[in-house]
C-alpha cells in the first residue's frame, strides 16, 4: 500500500510538472525569431528579481544575440522542489537557481549535470574562484553549479550607541571606536550595552545569538569547530568545540534569563520593515550579510548620513544629505565609512589566533541533468560569471564577489562601503560553507532544535548535541542504504 501512495504521489508531481511547463508562469513573449530559448527559473522576487532580470536582459542583447540564444526568465515559487520534480519528469528548466546546500543535495540525487568539461573550455577554473565558493559548488569531486551571487557573515555594530555608552565602555577597559576583536571582548561588550527595565526585561541588547539567529547553525565555525567530516561521512556535533559553541549560546539566556530574551525576541518587527531592531537601536551588534547597507538605505537612510544634514533648516538639510548621496562613491571609503552611523567586520572568534572567520553561503546556478538545451544554458551561465556582469550583479544585491579578481571599482563604488571586510573574509582560509552532505536540510533543522533547547534551557548543550547528532547519523544511514538499493548494490558516485 506504501508503495502504491508513493507511486501515485509520484504520477501526480510528473503531471504537474508537466502541466507546470505547458501552462505555467513565463517569462517574456516576445521571443526573437532564429534563437534557441533557453529556460530560467529563478527563486527571487521583487528587487532582487528584477536586478537579475535586468543581468538576463543584458545578456539576450549581447552575448545572447551574438550566439543565437534568448533567455527566457521566471520568477517562481518554490524552485527547489519544482525543479526536482521537472527533472525526474523530464521536462525542467535548462537553468535552475538553487541554494548552495542543494549541490550536493541535487547531485547525490542525480538530477544535476556535472560542468566541469564545460566550464573548462569556458576558462572557469578553481583559480577563477575563492576557494570556499569553488569547493562549495562541487562533490564528490565533481562540479555541479557556478554561483549567481554569494554572501557572507560579519558582526555589524551602532557606532551611535557605542559612542552613548563611550564613557561605559572606556571603565569597562573597552575602545568604544571599534568593534570587538574577540568573542570574550564581544560578551564585555553586550554587557556594558544592554539596558535592563526595573523588571527585568531588556530594553536595548548589546548583542543577543538569537537576533535574528538566522546563523546559529553555524556558530560552530567560530570556535573552530566542524559539523560534518567528508573523510569518514559521519556527522561531528559532538565534537568538544561545537560543544562549547552552544555553550557560550547558552550563557546569553543564563545571564538575561530565557524568557526575558523570548520576550525581547517576539517583540520585534519583520526584519524587511522600518521596526528592524538594528535600524531603532534594539540592538547594537548583530550577525548579518553585507545586504544590510541595502536594508539601511532602503529602511533607515539617515543611518547612511550620520553626523550629516544636522542644519535647523529642514529644506537646507535636505540639500546636505543629497549633496552628499550624490557623490559619496567618489569619496575615498574611509571618508564614506565616517558617515555610516553603523559599521562591519569579521565576526571574533573564540580561538586566539583564528581571525576572519566567516559563514560563506551563495545562491547558485545549476543545469538539471534532463535540461535539453546544456551548452546554450552554460553560455547564459558562463556570461553570469564574467568580472564585469558578476560585479554588476553583486552590487545590484549589495553583496561581495566569488571571484578572485576583483576590481577597484567594484569595492570603491560598492553600495556598502565595508564590502572589502566581506571579501578579505572570502579570500581567507577561515571561510566555511555548507557541509556538503546530501542531507543537510535536515541537519540545519535538527541543529536549530538544539540551538532553541539550549538557550530556552530546556538540555544541556552536550546532550541537545547527543541527540542530534544520533538522530542525524541515523537518517543518512538510512540514505545512503536506499541510495545503495537503488543502484543495486555499492554506493556510486554522483552523475
Amino acid at each position: 500500500m506504501v508503495r502504491f501512495v508513493k507511486s501515485a504521489l509520484l504520477l501526480v508531481f510528473v503531471a504537474l510538472a508537466s502541466a507546470l511547463l505547458a501552462f505555467g508562469p513565463r517569462g517574456r513573449t516576445d521571443r526573437p525569431p532564429g534563437r534557441v530559448v533557453v529556460t530560467y527559473w529563478e527563486k527571487w522576487t521583487g528587487r532582487e528579481a528584477a536586478q537579475m532580470k535586468q543581468i538576463v536582459d543584458d545578456f539576450n542583447a549581447s552575448a545572447g544575440r551574438a550566439k543565437g540564444i534568448f533567455v527566457e526568465y521566471v520568477s517562481i515559487s518554490g524552485v527547489d522542489r519544482k525543479t526536482l520534480v521537472s527533472t525526474a519528469a523530464g521536462v525542467p528548466p535548462d537553468v535552475a537557481g538553487v541554494w548552495d546546500g542543494q549541490v550536493p543535495q541535487f547531485a547525490a540525487a542525480g538530477a544535476l549535470e556535472a560542468l566541469d568539461e564545460m566550464a573548462a573550455a569556458h576558462g572557469i577554473t578553481a583559480e577563477t574562484y575563492k576557494p570556499v565558493y569553488w569547493e562549495g559548488c562541487r562533490y564528490k569531486g565533481r562540479l555541479y553549479g557556478l554561483i549567481s551571487t554569494p554572501w557572507a557573515v560579519a558582526l555589524h555594530y551602532n557606532k551611535a550607541i557605542f559612542a552613548e555608552c563611550a564613557a561605559e565602555l572606556r571603565r569597562a577597559g573597552l575602545d568604544p571606536g571599534r568593534p570587538p576583536r574577540t568573542l570574550a571582548e564581544l560578551d564585555r561588550y553586550a554587557r556594558v550595552l544592554d539596558r535592563i527595565a526595573p523588571d527585568g526585561g531588556i530594553e536595548r541588547a548589546g548583542y543577543l545569538p538569537t537576533a535574528p539567529g538566522w546563523f546559529l547553525a553555524y556558530t560552530s565555525f567560530w570556535f573552530g569547530g566542524r559539523l560534518f567530516d567528508e573523510h569518514s561521512d559521519r556527522f561531528t556535533l559532538t565534537e568538544p568545540e561545537n560543544v562549547r559553541a552552544y555553550e557560550w549560546i547558552r550563557s546569553y539566556s543564563r545571564r538575561l534569563g530565557p524568557k526575558s530574551i523570548t520576550d525581547f525576541v517576539s517583540g520585534f518587527g519583520n526584519y524587511q520593515s522600518t521596526q528592524n531592531p538594528f535600524l531603532v537601536g534594539y540592538v547594537a551588534m548583530l550577525q548579518q550579510g553585507p545586504w544590510t547597507a541595502n536594508y539601511v538605505e532602503m529602511l533607515a537612510p539617515h543611518m547612511n548620513r550620520w553626523k550629516l544634514g544636522r542644519s535647523a533648516d529642514p529644506a537646507r538639510r535636505r540639500e546636505e544629505v543629497e549633496a552628499l548621496k550624490a557623490r559619496e562613491t567618489d569619496l575615498p571609503i574611509e571618508q564614506r565609512r565616517a558617515h555610516y552611523q553603523w559599521g562591519a567586520e569579521a565576526f571574533p572568534s573564540a580561538v586566539p589566533g583564528l581571525a576572519d572567520v566567516t559563514f560563506a553561503g551563495f545562491d547558485v546556478l545549476v543545469i538539471p541533468r534532463t535540461a535539453r538545451r546544456k551548452a546554450e544554458a552554460f553560455e547564459f551561465i558562463a556570461y553570469v560569471n564574467r568580472q564585469d556582469v558578476m560585479e554588476k550583479l553583486c552590487s545590484l544585491h549589495c553583496k561581495n564577489s566569488p571571484l578572485r579578481q576583483v576590481s577597484e571599482d567594484f569595492v570603491r563604488r560598492h553600495p556598502n562601503p565595508y564590502i572589502e571586510v566581506f571579501e578579505r573574509m572570502t579570500a581567507g582560509p577561515n571561510a566555511r560553507a555548507v557541509p556538503r552532505v546530501p542531507i543537510w536540510a535536515q541537519a540545519g533543522a535538527e541543529l536549530s532544535v538544539a540551538a532553541q533547547r539550549v538557550y530556552l534551557l530546556e538540555m544541556e548543550p552536550a546532550e541537545a548535541l547527543a541527540a542530534a547528532q544520533k538522530r542525524l547519523q541515523g537518517s543518512y544511514e538510512r540514505y545512503r542504504a536506499r541510495r545503495r538499493a537503488r543502484r543495486g548494490g555499492a554506493e556510486a558516485p554522483a552523475r
